[in-house]
């Protein structure tokens, strides 16, 4: 004899958004089985009626029944299920996948454990509650799309004649964890088929999940699965510092998500470590310019700046790093636009816009920073290369003041 009880506890995901679904069908289960365990009589709505009874209820019957629970142990485990998964599942589907799953889920299994009732154990009388049937597709959508995701389980051995007493938690990949639950469905499935009495609805199990692994592949999110789960990995190289191993993951995830900048830029730190500088400069130099192209100048900026502290002349393409540099000195972080500044100068000698740089810094350490030697230097630079430009002469008026000590 023996007793093993587990229970599913956390996923090591992150939520990207509120699961508001999830949570309204959780509160609606706990409203209805406490309304009618306790205040049945006082209340206008007569539960019971949502009861699937096989032949006789309708399909908003089939999907309702899922708000309806037995006890408070079948009530808790539905809910625990539906909170550590179902959040997940919504989070990475959206609110309006994630109510339809739900509900086909609940609907098909109800529908298709009646029908096994009536043709197979003979019971048409016996009415189907209970979230099972959404819960059971929510499982199957989650082992489609979050399958190299792990999950830590709480769980309590009892042997007496054994001796054996233990409780703790542990943490298994949630595929595996899945997958067993599934077969145990299967085999508990076959043996009430074969006559063994059970109040589980087994085959409503059965039929909710292998109709979400359908229609979560049916709509391709495998494939986004496949991203995330190289993403992760590549997250988890680069934490352990394993910057080899990060940048083939990164490789990899940037060939099916080539437009993700903090990957281009997580990749440019990896190539550092590994030594590869080119490699290295020319993807911190694309994921600022596509930065700014979206307009998300802030971060353009503070990649730029992470740039410099490898690379100290880096440049980007001239019209990018002009704009760059002109975003700076307008956000008053003088001393980075000096150097983009410089830098462009110095990167893009014959570029018409050069001098016109080369002033910028000389204001900027004058106006700015107080830095009347530097100044002095930009401007007799802007003189010395560029003669015949337009801002020469006002570069010489600016030294004769600086000469006679003018503020």
């Amino acid at each position: 004899m023996y007793f093993f009880y587990y229970i599913p506890v956390r996923i090591d995901e992150e939520l990207r958004k509120f699961p508001a679904i999830t949570y309204f069908c959780c509160f609606l289960c706990l409203a209805i089985f406490f309304g009618n365990r306790y205040y049945a009589g006082q209340l206008p709505v007569d539960f019971y009626n949502l009861i699937y009874i096989p032949g006789q209820s309708n399909l908003f019957i089939a999907m309702a029944a899922a708000f309806l629970h037995f006890g408070y142990l079948h009530l808790i485990s539905n809910m625990v299920f539906l909170l550590v998964f179902g959040r997940y599942v919504e989070d990475r589907m959206g609110a309006v996948f994630y109510a339809i799953l739900f509900f086909s889920s609940s609907a098909l299994g109800n529908v298709l454990q009646g029908l096994f009732n009536i043709h197979v154990l003979h019971q048409p009388d016996v009415g189907i509650i209970g979230a099972s049937g959404a819960i059971s597709g929510i499982l199957g959508a989650f082992a489609v799309r979050f399958y190299a995701s792990r999950l830590e389980v709480a769980f309590w051995a009892f042997m007496p004649l054994q001796a054996y007493n233990r409780a703790g938690r542990v943490e298994i990949p949630a595929l595996l964890a899945i997958a067993l639950w599934f077969v145990l469905q299967l085999v508990r499935g076959l043996v009430q088929a074969g006559g063994v009495a059970s109040n589980v609805a087994y085959i409503t199990h059965i039929a909710g999940f292998m109709w979400a692994v359908g229609l979560v592949l049916l709509v391709g999110e495998h494939r986004r699965a496949k991203i995330e789960t190289i993403w992760r990995r590549a997250q988890r190289y680069v934490e352990k510092g394993e910057a080899y191993a990060a940048q083939g993951e990164l490789i990899d995830y940037l060939s099916l998500r080539p437009d993700d900048d903090n990957a281009v830029a997580t990749l440019a730190r990896a190539k550092i470590i590994v030594g590869d500088t080119k490699g290295a400069n020319e993807n911190y130099r694309k994921a600022c310019e596509r930065l700014l192209r979206k307009k998300q100048r802030g971060r353009a900026e503070d990649l730029f700046r992470e740039a410099l502290h490898g690379f100290p002349n880096f440049v980007l393409s001239p019209g990018k790093h002009l704009d760059l540099a002109f975003g700076l000195e307008r956000n008053l972080k003088h001393k980075l636009a000096i150097r983009a500044y410089e830098n462009f100068a110095r990167r893009y000698p014959l570029h018409k816009e050069a001098p016109f740089a080369l002033l910028r810094s000389a204001n900027l350490y004058w106006n700015t920073l107080d830095d009347i030697d530097e100044a002095a230097r930009c401007y007799k630079k802007l003189i010395e290369l560029y003669p015949d430009d337009e801002w020469v002469e006002f570069a010489r008026e600016q030294v004769r003041l600086l000469s006679f000590g003018a503020v």
